[in-house]
This record gives C-alpha cells, structure tokens and sequence, in this order.
C-alpha cells in the first residue's frame, strides 16, 4: 500500500537507509573487532568505525522517531534508541579496555542492529487512522 504522503515515505526510506547502514557498520566492526588478536595495526580502522556506527545508530534513531510521528507506528523506536544506547556505552568500553564486557556486547549490538534493519524493512508506510480521509 503506498501511502500518498510523501513526508512519510521520505522518513520510511530514511528509517531503511540508515538502519540498513548502521546494520552494515556493525558487520563490519565485528568482523574488524574479530581480527584485532591476530593484526593490532587494525585497531584505528575498528575505532574509526565505531565512530560512524554511533553516528548511523543516532540518524537511525532520529528517523525512527520521525518516521513513528507521522505514521503512529511507534515500534521501533525504543529498538532504534537501545541500539544507539548501547552503542555509546559499546564505544566507552573499547575506550576503556573493557575487553570481555565488549566483546559481549558487541555480538549483541550486531545482532540488535540487524534486527533493527529487519523491523524497518518491515513496517509498512501507514497514516495514522486519525489522519485517515473521512468519506
């Protein structure tokens, strides 16, 4: 059902994209994370993106929360704002050499923010029913 407002299928889309991004960044970080025991020259790439994963979990976050306002679908807003939660804590471990709690924490980011991307691509664009032409 495509939905004839297009501030809401532009936020639908933005939700997708970046949680899509943020999913992929998180593969990415584990995978880096996992060969840090056998090459400590890869140390400022998994550090570099962490960075951008904050940063795509924030937009995520943020499109989320618009994309609920103008649809009244809110379920993946508590979803989208845990993830990048856990994501400043994620990043304040690494800082700190918190080496067992991140790496923990880390598979369950990843697989948080898969299942972000999974929530996003799977909401329909809908208008609130109070929003609803009435006949």
């Amino acid at each position: 059902m495509v939905n004839a407002n297009p501030a809401l299928n532009t936020w639908q889309r933005l939700y997708r994209i970046t949680s899509g991004i943020s999913a992929a960044v998180a593969l990415v970080l584990g995978i880096l994370g996992s060969l840090l025991t056998s090459d400590g020259g890869i140390r400022p790439a998994h550090a570099g993106f962490a960075m951008l994963f904050v940063v795509t979990s924030l937009l995520a976050s943020l499109a989320a929360l618009r994309y609920a306002k103008l649809s009244g679908n809110k379920g993946g807003i508590g979803h989208a704002f845990g993830v990048f939660g856990l994501s400043l804590v994620q990043y304040a471990l690494g800082e700190m050499h918190v080496t067992m709690v991140h790496i923990i924490l880390g598979v369950l980011i990843v697989l948080g923010a898969l299942s972000l991307f999974v929530l996003a691509m799977r909401q329909p664009a809908s208008a609130p029913d109070s929003a609803a032409p009435q006949a």
